[in-house]
Protein backbone atom coordinates (compact mmCIF):
# COMPACT_ATOMS: atom_id res chain seq x y z
CA UNK A 1 0.00 0.00 0.00
CA UNK A 2 1.39 3.22 -0.98
CA UNK A 3 1.77 5.88 1.77
CA UNK A 4 -0.55 8.40 0.74
CA UNK A 5 -3.19 5.50 0.02
CA UNK A 6 -2.39 4.30 4.07
CA UNK A 7 -2.28 7.86 5.17
CA UNK A 8 -5.95 8.69 3.53
CA UNK A 9 -7.42 5.03 5.28
CA UNK A 10 -5.91 5.74 8.31
CA UNK A 11 -8.01 9.12 8.26
CA UNK A 12 -11.29 7.90 7.26
CA UNK A 13 -10.77 5.68 10.06
CA UNK A 14 -9.91 8.34 12.60
CA UNK A 15 -13.02 9.76 11.43
CA UNK A 16 -15.02 6.80 12.05
CA UNK A 17 -13.79 5.97 15.55
CA UNK A 18 -14.59 10.17 16.47
CA UNK A 19 -17.98 10.01 14.67
CA UNK A 20 -18.65 6.27 16.57
CA UNK A 21 -17.66 8.23 19.92
CA UNK A 22 -19.99 11.23 19.77
CA UNK A 23 -22.65 8.69 18.73
CA UNK A 24 -21.97 6.68 21.55
CA UNK A 25 -21.78 9.32 23.91
CA UNK A 26 -24.93 10.81 22.67
CA UNK A 27 -26.86 7.59 23.46
CA UNK A 28 -25.94 7.50 26.44
CA UNK A 29 -27.00 10.77 27.18
CA UNK A 30 -30.25 10.04 26.07
CA UNK A 31 -30.20 6.68 28.30
CA UNK A 32 -29.15 8.95 30.98
CA UNK A 33 -31.69 11.08 30.93
CA UNK A 34 -34.62 8.38 30.25
CA UNK A 35 -36.13 6.89 27.54
CA UNK A 36 -39.49 8.53 26.43
CA UNK A 37 -42.28 7.38 29.12
CA UNK A 38 -44.71 5.22 26.61
CA UNK A 39 -48.47 6.21 27.12
CA UNK A 40 -50.73 3.56 25.30
CA UNK A 41 -53.74 5.23 23.99
CA UNK A 42 -57.10 3.59 22.31
CA UNK A 43 -58.98 5.73 19.85
CA UNK A 44 -61.90 3.30 20.25
CA UNK A 45 -64.64 2.38 17.85
CA UNK A 46 -67.43 3.43 20.04
CA UNK A 47 -65.28 6.59 19.69
CA UNK A 48 -63.81 7.22 23.29
CA UNK A 49 -60.35 7.75 23.63
CA UNK A 50 -59.18 5.12 26.74
CA UNK A 51 -55.87 5.30 28.20
CA UNK A 52 -54.82 1.66 28.61
CA UNK A 53 -54.02 0.52 32.67
CA UNK A 54 -56.08 3.61 33.70
CA UNK A 55 -59.58 3.40 35.01
CA UNK A 56 -60.31 7.14 34.30
CA UNK A 57 -58.96 10.72 33.04
CA UNK A 58 -57.46 12.72 32.75
CA UNK A 59 -54.05 12.11 31.33
CA UNK A 60 -51.07 13.58 33.19
CA UNK A 61 -48.11 14.62 32.57
CA UNK A 62 -44.69 16.02 33.76
CA UNK A 63 -43.94 19.74 31.96
CA UNK A 64 -41.13 18.90 29.83
CA UNK A 65 -41.08 15.29 29.61
CA UNK A 66 -41.04 13.44 26.16
CA UNK A 67 -43.81 10.81 26.25
CA UNK A 68 -44.03 8.39 23.31
CA UNK A 69 -47.86 8.08 22.61
CA UNK A 70 -49.04 4.74 21.17
CA UNK A 71 -52.47 4.79 19.97
CA UNK A 72 -54.70 2.07 18.84
CA UNK A 73 -56.95 3.18 16.20
CA UNK A 74 -60.15 1.55 15.53
CA UNK A 75 -62.58 1.93 13.16
CA UNK A 76 -65.62 3.80 14.59
CA UNK A 77 -68.34 4.18 11.77
CA UNK A 78 -67.27 6.73 9.38
CA UNK A 79 -63.50 7.25 7.30
CA UNK A 80 -61.64 10.70 6.10
CA UNK A 81 -61.25 10.69 2.45
CA UNK A 82 -57.29 9.90 3.20
CA UNK A 83 -58.45 6.61 5.48
CA UNK A 84 -57.91 8.39 8.80
CA UNK A 85 -60.89 7.07 10.98
CA UNK A 86 -59.58 9.49 13.93
CA UNK A 87 -57.13 11.96 15.36
CA UNK A 88 -55.02 12.83 17.83
CA UNK A 89 -55.15 17.06 18.11
CA UNK A 90 -54.22 19.35 21.17
CA UNK A 91 -55.88 22.56 19.31
CA UNK A 92 -53.69 25.04 21.69
CA UNK A 93 -50.61 23.18 20.49
CA UNK A 94 -50.98 21.98 17.23
CA UNK A 95 -49.64 25.49 15.99
CA UNK A 96 -46.11 25.37 18.03
CA UNK A 97 -45.40 21.96 17.34
CA UNK A 98 -47.13 20.03 14.55
CA UNK A 99 -46.31 17.06 16.92
CA UNK A 100 -49.67 17.54 18.80
CA UNK A 101 -51.86 17.14 15.22
CA UNK A 102 -51.62 13.54 13.83
CA UNK A 103 -53.94 11.68 12.02
CA UNK A 104 -55.00 8.35 12.64
CA UNK A 105 -55.98 5.19 9.77
CA UNK A 106 -56.68 2.22 11.69
CA UNK A 107 -54.11 -0.04 13.66
CA UNK A 108 -51.07 1.15 16.14
CA UNK A 109 -49.80 4.73 15.89
CA UNK A 110 -46.20 6.22 17.56
CA UNK A 111 -45.09 9.49 17.90
CA UNK A 112 -43.03 11.06 20.32
CA UNK A 113 -43.74 14.54 21.41
CA UNK A 114 -42.14 16.98 24.34
CA UNK A 115 -44.87 18.03 27.44
CA UNK A 116 -45.69 21.32 27.26
CA UNK A 117 -45.83 23.61 29.98
CA UNK A 118 -47.97 23.31 33.12
CA UNK A 119 -51.82 23.39 32.63
CA UNK A 120 -55.13 22.07 31.22
CA UNK A 121 -55.15 20.57 27.28
CA UNK A 122 -57.60 18.87 25.81
CA UNK A 123 -56.96 15.89 23.29
CA UNK A 124 -59.77 15.76 20.75
CA UNK A 125 -60.45 14.26 17.28
CA UNK A 126 -61.08 16.47 14.27
CA UNK A 127 -62.27 13.59 12.12
CA UNK A 128 -65.75 12.95 11.73
CA UNK A 129 -65.72 9.46 12.97
CA UNK A 130 -69.38 8.74 13.70
CA UNK A 131 -71.70 8.73 16.37
CA UNK A 132 -70.22 9.43 19.46
CA UNK A 133 -67.73 11.97 17.58
CA UNK A 134 -68.06 15.09 19.37
CA UNK A 135 -67.30 12.79 22.78
CA UNK A 136 -64.32 11.64 21.48
CA UNK A 137 -61.84 13.58 23.94
CA UNK A 138 -59.57 12.80 27.08
CA UNK A 139 -58.48 15.48 29.62
CA UNK A 140 -54.83 16.00 29.69
CA UNK A 141 -53.13 17.68 32.58
CA UNK A 142 -49.81 19.36 32.52
CA UNK A 143 -47.85 19.33 35.93
CA UNK A 144 -44.40 21.35 36.92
Amino acid sequence: MNRHRRKSLLRGIATTALWLSGAVSLAWAEGAAGVPRTVELIADKDNKFKVVGAEKSPLTLKSGEMVKFKVNSLFGGEKAKDGAVHSFVVRSLRDKDPAWSVRLKEGVHEFTVKAPRPGNYLIECTVECGPGHDNLNLKMVVVK
